[in-house]
């Protein structure tokens, strides 16, 4: 279920991630429905910080169409890094783009803010794999749409690389080893589609 919610200055819209199957899509359509200047998207797995909401009802969005807000990942309880992502932005600037790990595609200036949304990626092993596994169809499908190949290289090269990659940004073996299995995933669900 997609739901909206009022805020002081942006709307605030959540995604419920286990009914949608093109995130873009669904981004777009409630960009379409909202009535606010400025929207500020949120996962459910995502809540914002206290001091982003304080930063948040306090910004001079003068000359800017949108800002990037950092996210502290939060696995199995631990806080394991940080990354940043374009979700607050003016609603007539841009569209969103791709069925899954989708981008926000805004005109203008973007700024960057000082302070976090938490995102709490897994609870639990069993529904991380599950949502890596529904991820990676996603994936598998939007790579054959975007004109992409698959390789034995890429099978079994990018997991090592995105293994070592998260590996060297401290966030841990097990979340280095699960990113590194949802890039396996991703090429080897393509190469089986693409075969014949």
């Amino acid at each position: 279920m997609l739901q909206l919610l009022k805020m002081n200055k942006p709307e605030i819209i959540t995604l419920k991630k286990s009914e949608i199957t093109d995130f873009a899509s669904a981004r777009n359509d409630l960009l379409k429905k909202t009535k606010s200047e400025w929207v500020l998207f949120l996962d459910s797995d995502e809540k914002l910080s206290d001091e982003l909401k304080e930063e948040i009802s306090e910004l001079d969005t003068s000359g800017y169409s949108g800002f990037f807000i950092k996210r502290k990942i939060i696995f199995l309880g631990e806080e394991i890094g940080e990354d940043k992502v374009l979700r607050l932005g003016k609603r007539n600037t841009g569209k969103w783009a791709r069925k899954v790990h989708e981008t926000w595609k805004i005109n203008g200036r973007i700024g960057i803010l000082k302070n976090y949304i938490i995102h709490d990626t897994a609870n639990n092993l069993h529904d991380y794999i599950g949502k890596i596994n529904a991820y990676s169809d996603m994936h598998a499908r939007e790579n054959i749409k975007e004109g992409k190949r698959p390789s034995l290289c890429k099978i079994l090269l990018f997991p090592k690389f995105k293994f070592i990659e998260n590996l060297v940004a401290g966030r841990g073996v097990v979340f280095s080893l699960f990113q590194s299995f949802h890039s396996f995933l991703g090429w080897a669900k393509q190469w089986e589609l693409q075969k014949d």
